[in-house]
């Protein structure tokens, strides 16, 4: 069993988690692998079918559609964003994201993965 003062050192603690959808799993898997490949996250998590239901352009719309959660390095905020907005097929993806805390060892490795 670990130590659990290993993991509550006061190193830094802060990663960012960020959610994103798409309409097919392959699409999905394409998002999470290009960020993935230019090393700009640590982790991409998808989850789906969900069912999405929302207002586009003046009408109540619904959708199958598939969630990618990424966790990535805070200094990385700008890059993912970028690429991200570049990767996804839809006119306005959902880009959200937010400060979260982990136990310092996770940390590191959101923040040097390799």
């Amino acid at each position: 069993m670990n130590n659990c003062n290993e993991f509550l050192s006061g190193s830094k603690t802060d990663i960012l988690l960020g959610q994103t959808t798409c309409s097919s799993k392959n699409d999905a898997n394409l998002i999470a692998q290009g960020l993935l490949n230019k090393e700009l996250i640590a982790c991409a998590q998808i989850k789906g079918p969900i069912s999405s239901r929302y207002t586009w352009k003046g009408k109540i719309e619904q959708s199958v559609e598939w969630k990618i959660t990424l966790k990535f390095n805070e200094d990385n905020i700008t890059p993912v964003t970028e690429s991200l907005i570049k990767l996804h097929p839809y006119e306005n993806p959902e880009w959200v994201y937010w400060k979260a805390q982990s136990t310092a060892k996770y940390a590191n490795w959101v923040e040097n993965p390799k």
